[in-house]
């Protein structure tokens, strides 16, 4: 699943957004899919200031929701798209993990509606990455385990 660069981020942002989805990994134990995604989104958007991509994936990952409040609803929106696509990066976006990304689109200013919408969109990318697939019964049943799972 790409990853969604926002080059508006600013270096604090980047490092916030990054321990929310090493937060979401966590939740039932890191996933190689997960920490690629993370390590990909995290290389992509540092600057030669920040901590190294292998210091973020093995420090500290508590994030407080709380320090990003007030943020712009674009803002808002990435993370709960890259935590949601980290929460999908192992195949499967469990009830803690959805209840957790939750937790930071509410303290985020983003409401369940909006978050429904996201969640649809990380969905419709998943969908179209396996679109290409040429077993089309194996894409419907990730299909209908996606329309079940969320």
């Amino acid at each position: 699943m790409p990853t969604i660069q926002d080059q508006n981020l600013s270096a604090t942002q980047v490092i916030q957004l990054t321990q929310a989805m090493l937060s979401v990994a966590l939740v039932d134990g890191m996933h190689p899919a997960e920490a690629a995604l993370i390590g990909q989104f995290y290389e992509s958007s540092r600057s030669a200031d920040m901590p190294t991509t292998s210091a973020m994936l093995s420090g500290t990952h508590a994030f407080d929701a709380t320090a990003m409040v007030g943020c712009p609803a674009d803002v808002a929106d990435t993370v709960v798209l890259m935590c949601l696509m980290c929460g999908y990066a192992d195949g499967h976006l469990s009830a803690e993990e959805r209840t957790l990304v939750q937790s930071y689109a509410a303290a985020l200013g983003v409401d369940d509606a909006r978050f429904e919408a996201l969640l649809g969109q990380v969905r419709d990318e998943l969908i179209g990455a396996l679109s290409h697939l040429p077993d089309a019964e194996s894409v419907a049943n990730v299909v209908r385990e996606l329309a079940a799972g969320g």
